[in-house]
């Protein structure tokens, strides 16, 4: 079905968000990294989009859940059904119920700080990896785990807590506020040499960790890596790190962007077309950034697939009572009529699950699966027109 089938057939805007792609890219992706590390585990971000049909997809391409909160673990443990013991708990803010559903269960909890190594331990978990700081690429210190020169600290302080530590962990973040001007920013994809870099690091950790008495299994090098087509030479470069450093554990890869970016698209309508006092042409249009919430700071791909014609810098806006309500500044676009059908590319990753109630309910959901589209979830609204009739 094409995209105007589909709007017409369950209103505008609309998700649109392909498994098939999905369970392709997962399958790219890992046979990649395979082919310079055999021993790697694939770990999808849920917090870059947890639609469910996206969490049965990696759960069958056998990837492990990776999850920051309670919601999104209760999701992997419950509603996906994942073996516990290869859900990964991450994230800054583990409250003390968390922690002990995840020992209960024998998950995997990355620990954040030298505080919450008593916490866990008080919460019964056995299992746990050291988040270990490095720098954001804007070279702001991070507020994420323990800096490197404390690690071996760490790990003896969870020795005496009873802790098991089996991992090293990073994230080379892809998102953070330029120093100069608090603008946001985006680094994504980080290059080869920056996770070559972060993979000797740990390696060269687990090397004094084990000088100690704590042998660690796996490197878990987090997320920030390029889809499939992308990321030979980031495997090729990580995976020579780690042997120049003697390291032959697991390597854990915690893909989100990579996976689900062009995963997804959302189908919307122009309302209206006006000119701007300064000759700009502007689209208003159906969805804004309430459901393209990083359009703020970068805008998404913008096509009208229905019309053929010269492109022109196009204003692309919601329909938000905000002047920043911007989806596009200037997106290359044909001439366009009130009722066209324009596509925002490439949206899978932070947008959907970003996506807020402020202004209209979220749109509905469909869903590619096995070639085939169906309805996953209906939009708010058409439970208020039903309300309303």
């Amino acid at each position: 079905m094409s995209a105007r089938e589909l709007i017409d057939e369950h209103g505008s805007p609309l998700w649109l968000a392909d498994v098939d792609r999905f369970a392709v890219n997962l399958r790219a992706f890992e046979a990649v990294w395979k082919r310079h590390w055999l021993r790697t585990r694939i770990a999808y971000s849920y917090k870059t989009n947890r639609l469910l049909p996206l969490l049965h997809a990696a759960e069958a391409g056998a990837a492990s859940p990776e999850v920051v909160c309670g919601a999104e673990f209760e999701l992997a443990a419950v509603v996906v059904e994942a073996d516990p013991r290869k859900i990964i708990l991450d994230g800054p803010a583990k409250p003390d119920w968390l922690l002990a559903r995840a020992g209960t269960l024998g998950a995997l909890v990355i620990i954040d700080s030298e505080e919450e190594l008593e916490r866990a331990a008080d919460a019964g978990v056995a299992r746990v990896g050291l988040r270990v700081a490095l720098d954001s690429f804007t070279g702001a210190p991070t507020r994420f785990g323990i800096p490197p020169d404390q690690i071996v600290a760490a790990a003896r302080s969870a020795a005496r807590c009873g802790l098991s530590v089996q991992a090293l962990s990073t994230h080379l973040v892809s998102t953070d506020f330029e120093p100069a001007t608090d603008r946001i920013v985006v680094s994504w994809p980080r290059e080869p040499g920056e996770h070559a870099r972060a993979a000797a690091l740990l390696a060269q950790l687990a090397a004094e960790l084990a000088a100690v008495s704590v042998e660690i299994g796996e490197i878990d090098l987090g997320g920030g890596l390029p889809p499939a087509r992308a990321v030979e030479d980031h495997a090729r470069e990580v995976a020579a790190a780690l042997r120049a450093r003697g390291f032959a554990g697991g390597l854990v890869l915690e893909p989100g962007r990579a996976l689900v970016a062009d995963a997804v698209d959302l189908a919307f309508s122009v309302v209206a077309v006006k000119s701007l006092a300064d000759g700009t042409r502007c689209l208003v249009c159906d969805a804004g950034t309430n459901f393209l919430p990083g359009a703020v700071y970068s805008p998404p791909r913008i096509e009208a697939p229905e019309i053929t014609g010269t492109l022109a810098p196009t204003l692309v806006t919601g329909p938000l009572c905000l002047n920043v309500d911007v989806v596009h500044p200037d997106a290359q676009l044909p001439e366009v009529m009130p009722g066209a059908l324009l596509v925002a590319r490439d949206v899978g990753a932070y947008q959907q699950v970003a996506s807020t109630e402020f202004g209209e309910p979220l749109p509905a959901v469909a869903v590619r699966r096995h070639g085939r589209w169906s309805l996953h979830g209906r939009a708010h609204r058409n439970q208020l027109e039903h309300q309303a009739v």
